[in-house]
């Protein structure tokens, strides 16, 4: 299991790679270790697309 420290290297690493896009990104990857009934990728993705989600800027104003 990745300790903490390695999952916001990962979710650091995948906001470089995919910039805006690396939330989706991670939720793919998070989707495949469902389909492929890998149960720990599932969860390392999932603890990858919530530290993702965490370090994004909160959305300020109305939405259109």
């Amino acid at each position: 299991m990745l300790t903490d420290f390695d999952v916001l290297r990962a979710a650091d690493a995948m906001m470089q790679q995919f910039g805006e896009h690396a939330e989706l990104q991670a939720a793919k990857y998070a989707d495949l270790m469902l389909g492929s009934s890998n149960r720990a990728g599932l969860l390392v993705w999932a603890r990858i697309w919530r530290s993702i989600a965490e370090k994004r800027p909160a959305q300020t104003g109305l939405p259109h």
